[in-house]
Protein backbone atom coordinates (compact mmCIF):
# COMPACT_ATOMS: atom_id res chain seq x y z
CA UNK A 1 0.00 0.00 0.00
CA UNK A 2 1.45 3.33 -1.01
CA UNK A 3 2.44 5.63 2.27
CA UNK A 4 0.44 9.11 2.79
CA UNK A 5 4.33 10.36 1.32
CA UNK A 6 4.49 8.68 -1.74
CA UNK A 7 0.73 9.98 -2.34
CA UNK A 8 1.65 13.20 -1.56
CA UNK A 9 4.61 12.90 -4.05
CA UNK A 10 2.61 11.70 -6.66
CA UNK A 11 0.24 14.78 -6.16
CA UNK A 12 2.81 17.22 -6.22
CA UNK A 13 4.17 15.32 -9.72
CA UNK A 14 1.31 15.75 -11.17
CA UNK A 15 -0.05 19.32 -10.51
CA UNK A 16 3.53 19.95 -11.63
CA UNK A 17 3.44 18.45 -14.99
CA UNK A 18 0.27 19.20 -15.89
CA UNK A 19 1.32 23.24 -15.14
CA UNK A 20 3.88 22.67 -18.01
CA UNK A 21 1.87 20.82 -20.06
CA UNK A 22 -1.07 23.61 -19.75
CA UNK A 23 1.57 26.17 -20.45
CA UNK A 24 3.24 24.91 -23.83
CA UNK A 25 -0.34 23.94 -24.79
CA UNK A 26 -1.33 27.64 -24.40
CA UNK A 27 1.86 29.32 -26.61
CA UNK A 28 1.10 26.47 -29.12
CA UNK A 29 -2.49 27.29 -29.71
CA UNK A 30 -1.83 30.94 -29.42
CA UNK A 31 1.11 30.70 -32.15
CA UNK A 32 3.49 31.88 -29.75
CA UNK A 33 5.79 28.41 -30.13
CA UNK A 34 5.45 28.00 -33.78
CA UNK A 35 5.05 24.50 -35.95
CA UNK A 36 8.44 23.03 -36.02
CA UNK A 37 9.66 24.96 -33.12
CA UNK A 38 12.01 22.26 -31.23
CA UNK A 39 11.17 21.29 -27.78
CA UNK A 40 13.88 19.32 -25.95
CA UNK A 41 13.80 17.56 -22.39
CA UNK A 42 17.02 19.79 -21.39
CA UNK A 43 15.12 22.89 -22.70
CA UNK A 44 11.82 22.64 -20.86
CA UNK A 45 13.50 21.46 -17.59
CA UNK A 46 15.73 24.53 -17.92
CA UNK A 47 12.91 27.04 -18.28
CA UNK A 48 9.96 25.48 -15.95
CA UNK A 49 13.23 24.75 -13.19
CA UNK A 50 12.50 21.14 -13.13
CA UNK A 51 14.35 17.69 -13.53
CA UNK A 52 13.98 15.82 -16.91
CA UNK A 53 11.66 13.09 -15.74
CA UNK A 54 8.71 16.08 -15.30
CA UNK A 55 10.06 17.65 -18.67
CA UNK A 56 9.80 14.25 -20.44
CA UNK A 57 6.58 13.25 -19.51
CA UNK A 58 5.00 16.71 -20.16
CA UNK A 59 6.27 16.42 -24.01
CA UNK A 60 4.89 12.81 -23.92
CA UNK A 61 1.60 14.20 -23.12
CA UNK A 62 1.57 16.99 -26.04
CA UNK A 63 2.40 14.29 -28.39
CA UNK A 64 -0.50 11.73 -27.13
CA UNK A 65 -2.35 15.11 -27.85
CA UNK A 66 -0.76 15.44 -31.58
CA UNK A 67 0.41 18.91 -30.66
CA UNK A 68 4.36 17.36 -30.53
CA UNK A 69 5.75 15.42 -32.90
CA UNK A 70 8.98 13.17 -31.96
CA UNK A 71 12.41 13.48 -34.41
CA UNK A 72 14.86 11.75 -35.11
CA UNK A 73 16.89 13.82 -32.29
CA UNK A 74 14.66 15.73 -30.59
CA UNK A 75 11.06 16.92 -30.78
CA UNK A 76 9.16 19.37 -32.15
CA UNK A 77 5.75 21.28 -32.54
CA UNK A 78 3.51 19.41 -35.15
CA UNK A 79 3.45 20.60 -38.66
CA UNK A 80 1.11 19.21 -40.98
CA UNK A 81 0.62 20.06 -44.85
CA UNK A 82 -1.80 21.85 -46.50
CA UNK A 83 -4.27 18.70 -47.17
CA UNK A 84 -3.53 17.08 -43.61
CA UNK A 85 -4.32 21.01 -42.11
CA UNK A 86 -7.49 21.19 -43.95
CA UNK A 87 -8.57 17.12 -43.58
CA UNK A 88 -8.09 17.50 -39.17
CA UNK A 89 -9.74 21.66 -39.70
CA UNK A 90 -12.90 20.07 -41.76
CA UNK A 91 -13.38 17.42 -39.73
CA UNK A 92 -13.17 19.25 -36.62
CA UNK A 93 -15.98 21.36 -38.07
CA UNK A 94 -18.32 18.50 -38.61
CA UNK A 95 -17.82 17.18 -35.11
CA UNK A 96 -18.01 20.30 -33.18
CA UNK A 97 -21.44 21.57 -35.57
CA UNK A 98 -23.15 18.03 -34.63
CA UNK A 99 -21.91 18.21 -30.76
CA UNK A 100 -23.26 21.63 -30.30
CA UNK A 101 -26.66 20.67 -32.01
CA UNK A 102 -26.68 18.23 -29.66
CA UNK A 103 -25.93 20.59 -27.10
CA UNK A 104 -28.58 23.04 -27.78
CA UNK A 105 -31.21 20.17 -26.45
CA UNK A 106 -29.24 19.34 -23.82
CA UNK A 107 -27.85 22.54 -22.34
CA UNK A 108 -29.04 23.49 -18.74
CA UNK A 109 -30.68 27.16 -17.97
CA UNK A 110 -26.79 27.04 -15.87
CA UNK A 111 -25.23 26.04 -19.41
CA UNK A 112 -27.12 28.68 -21.17
CA UNK A 113 -25.71 31.21 -18.43
CA UNK A 114 -22.72 30.49 -18.13
CA UNK A 115 -22.13 30.55 -22.43
CA UNK A 116 -23.67 33.80 -22.19
CA UNK A 117 -21.31 35.01 -20.05
CA UNK A 118 -18.63 34.29 -22.33
CA UNK A 119 -20.43 36.15 -24.78
CA UNK A 120 -20.62 39.35 -22.94
CA UNK A 121 -16.46 38.89 -22.00
CA UNK A 122 -16.10 38.64 -26.11
CA UNK A 123 -17.74 41.69 -26.31
CA UNK A 124 -15.96 43.44 -23.78
CA UNK A 125 -12.39 42.36 -25.23
CA UNK A 126 -14.13 43.22 -28.35
CA UNK A 127 -14.48 47.10 -27.45
CA UNK A 128 -11.21 47.30 -25.38
CA UNK A 129 -9.42 45.82 -28.22
CA UNK A 130 -8.01 43.03 -26.19
CA UNK A 131 -8.02 40.25 -29.50
CA UNK A 132 -5.89 37.96 -27.40
CA UNK A 133 -8.53 37.65 -24.47
CA UNK A 134 -11.32 37.55 -27.59
CA UNK A 135 -9.22 34.57 -28.74
CA UNK A 136 -9.36 32.57 -25.76
CA UNK A 137 -12.75 33.40 -25.38
CA UNK A 138 -13.85 32.41 -28.55
CA UNK A 139 -12.13 29.19 -27.96
CA UNK A 140 -14.39 28.70 -24.38
CA UNK A 141 -17.56 29.92 -25.89
CA UNK A 142 -17.12 26.91 -28.77
CA UNK A 143 -15.85 24.75 -26.11
CA UNK A 144 -19.02 24.89 -23.89
CA UNK A 145 -21.60 24.44 -26.99
CA UNK A 146 -20.10 21.27 -27.71
CA UNK A 147 -19.65 19.96 -23.73
CA UNK A 148 -23.33 20.63 -23.63
CA UNK A 149 -24.02 17.56 -25.76
CA UNK A 150 -23.23 15.32 -22.85
CA UNK A 151 -21.41 12.99 -25.04
CA UNK A 152 -17.75 12.96 -23.42
CA UNK A 153 -16.27 10.91 -26.11
CA UNK A 154 -17.64 13.39 -28.66
CA UNK A 155 -16.09 16.17 -26.80
CA UNK A 156 -12.73 14.64 -26.57
CA UNK A 157 -12.53 13.82 -29.99
CA UNK A 158 -13.57 17.12 -31.02
CA UNK A 159 -11.12 18.88 -28.16
CA UNK A 160 -7.53 16.73 -30.33
CA UNK A 161 -8.89 17.92 -33.22
CA UNK A 162 -9.06 21.51 -32.26
CA UNK A 163 -5.59 21.89 -30.09
CA UNK A 164 -4.51 21.40 -33.40
CA UNK A 165 -5.56 23.78 -35.85
CA UNK A 166 -6.41 26.30 -33.27
CA UNK A 167 -2.97 27.94 -33.53
CA UNK A 168 -3.72 29.14 -36.74
CA UNK A 169 -6.79 31.12 -35.52
CA UNK A 170 -5.58 34.29 -35.29
CA UNK A 171 -5.06 34.97 -39.38
CA UNK A 172 -8.66 35.07 -39.37
CA UNK A 173 -8.96 37.56 -36.35
CA UNK A 174 -6.61 39.83 -38.19
CA UNK A 175 -8.68 40.04 -41.39
CA UNK A 176 -10.11 44.24 -40.93
CA UNK A 177 -13.10 44.23 -39.50
CA UNK A 178 -13.33 40.41 -39.23
CA UNK A 179 -13.59 40.65 -34.93
CA UNK A 180 -16.75 42.08 -35.61
CA UNK A 181 -18.05 40.46 -37.53
CA UNK A 182 -17.08 37.39 -35.78
CA UNK A 183 -19.06 38.56 -33.12
CA UNK A 184 -22.29 38.92 -34.64
CA UNK A 185 -21.91 35.77 -35.66
CA UNK A 186 -21.52 34.56 -32.28
CA UNK A 187 -24.77 36.33 -30.89
CA UNK A 188 -26.83 34.60 -33.85
CA UNK A 189 -25.34 31.31 -32.68
CA UNK A 190 -26.06 31.77 -29.36
CA UNK A 191 -29.58 32.94 -29.59
CA UNK A 192 -30.74 30.11 -31.32
CA UNK A 193 -28.72 27.61 -29.21
CA UNK A 194 -30.49 29.51 -26.31
CA UNK A 195 -34.13 28.73 -28.13
CA UNK A 196 -33.08 25.20 -28.61
CA UNK A 197 -32.90 25.51 -32.27
CA UNK A 198 -30.81 22.77 -32.86
CA UNK A 199 -30.88 22.34 -36.62
CA UNK A 200 -29.94 26.33 -37.04
CA UNK A 201 -27.44 26.10 -34.51
CA UNK A 202 -25.28 23.33 -36.58
CA UNK A 203 -26.04 25.00 -39.96
CA UNK A 204 -24.89 28.12 -38.21
CA UNK A 205 -21.59 26.86 -36.75
CA UNK A 206 -20.64 24.94 -40.16
CA UNK A 207 -20.93 28.20 -42.15
CA UNK A 208 -18.88 30.19 -39.56
CA UNK A 209 -16.21 27.69 -39.09
CA UNK A 210 -16.00 26.75 -42.75
CA UNK A 211 -15.97 30.64 -43.46
CA UNK A 212 -13.22 30.71 -41.01
CA UNK A 213 -11.42 27.34 -42.26
CA UNK A 214 -11.52 29.24 -45.37
CA UNK A 215 -9.93 32.14 -44.31
CA UNK A 216 -7.07 30.45 -42.28
CA UNK A 217 -5.80 28.58 -45.29
CA UNK A 218 -5.72 31.15 -47.66
CA UNK A 219 -3.62 33.27 -45.11
CA UNK A 220 -1.39 30.44 -44.67
CA UNK A 221 -1.06 30.33 -48.96
CA UNK A 222 0.04 33.65 -48.75
CA UNK A 223 2.53 33.73 -46.05
CA UNK A 224 4.28 30.18 -46.56
CA UNK A 225 4.00 29.78 -50.19
CA UNK A 226 7.47 29.20 -50.78
CA UNK A 227 7.74 26.81 -47.31
CA UNK A 228 6.81 23.03 -47.37
CA UNK A 229 4.04 22.44 -45.00
CA UNK A 230 1.57 24.93 -42.88
CA UNK A 231 3.93 27.26 -40.64
CA UNK A 232 3.19 31.21 -40.22
CA UNK A 233 5.76 32.17 -42.60
CA UNK A 234 8.37 32.46 -39.78
CA UNK A 235 11.69 30.81 -39.01
CA UNK A 236 10.84 28.57 -36.03
CA UNK A 237 13.23 29.21 -32.87
CA UNK A 238 15.12 26.38 -31.04
CA UNK A 239 14.03 26.19 -27.31
CA UNK A 240 17.13 24.27 -26.00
Amino acid sequence: MASVRDIRFNLNRETLVDRIVGNLEDRILTGELLPGTRLSEVGVAREFRVSRAPAREALQRLEEMNLVRRTHLTREVAKFSHDEFRDIYELKNVVEAFGAMKGALNATKRDVKRIQSVLEGMRDSLNTGNLKKLQHLNFQFHDLLVNCSGNQKLFETYRLLARQVRWAASFSLDVPGRPQESFREHQEIFEAFQQRRAEEVRALLETHSNNNMQRVLAQLDDRGRHRKGVDRGQRPKERR
